[in-house]
């Protein structure tokens, strides 16, 4: 008669060799993260200006056009870069501007700000919004991404002869919770790559009644983009 202290004894062990084979099998590589959508437009009219940048990981141009403002007694301009509905409407669907260069010395390397409460010298303030309906509503507001410490914007070249200007700039935004639209990403970074070089030109400053500036269409860093037409 078979012993079954034996018999047992057996069994015990080829169970803890199954286990044992079973625990050695590499587990699965992980998914990879799922492709995060960016919506992208259509470039407004670029006939004052045009900017061409990477928005997250897609490639992203807009409508540009300049305009000065008074604050304190001092003159200030602001870049507005425009993408429009490809509807055949031709409505706004985002701004992304830039306010803050002095208008006495506009050719400068800017770090980025929030001028909530003042103008802070040697910076700019950038701003981020999507835009429903005729372009006049704000669907979803963006704020500076103050994690992003290396962003800037620089004016690289400030024609006032020609009415062009140059720039290059790196900016990251994240979106004001909770959002209306729930397909726009959380965070957004505007980069781009560098287009030839531009010649100097005086840093005097555009005449009010030709608010437009203008640019070579492409970039002017591997962080940037130039703006004009």
């Amino acid at each position: 008669m078979p012993n079954k202290n034996l018999l047992l004894a057996l069994l015990v062990l080829v169970l803890a060799a199954c286990r044992k084979e079973e625990t050695s099998v590499p587990a699965p590589p992980p998914l990879p993260p799922p492709t995060e959508y960016v919506p992208i437009f259509a470039p407004c009219d670029t006939s004052n200006g045009v900017a061409t940048a990477n928005k997250l990981t897609a490639a992203w141009k807009a409508g540009v056009s300049c305009r000065s403002v008074l604050n304190s007694g001092k003159k200030y301009w602001v870049i507005d870069m425009f993408t429009c509905s490809s509807d055949g409407t031709n409505s706004f669907r985002e701004r992304f501007s830039f306010f803050g260069t002095p208008d006495n010395n506009p050719i400068q390397h800017y770090s980025i700000a929030d001028f909530t409460t003042s103008i802070v010298d040697g910076a700019v303030d950038p701003s981020y919004v999507t835009l429903l309906y005729d372009g006049d509503v704000v669907e979803d507001f963006y704020r500076i991404d103050t994690a992003a410490t290396t962003d800037f914007v620089q004016i690289d070249r400030w024609d006032t002869v020609n009415k062009r200007a140059e720039g290059r700039f790196s900016v990251s935004f994240s979106i004001k919770e909770p959002r209306a639209n729930a397909q726009n990403p959380k965070k957004v970074q505007f980069t781009s790559d560098p287009p030839p070089p531009s010649p100097p030109a005086s840093p005097r400053t555009l005449p009010s009644t030709s608010p437009s500036i203008g640019g070579t269409g492409g970039v002017t860093a591997d962080v940037g983009a130039s703006i004009g037409g």
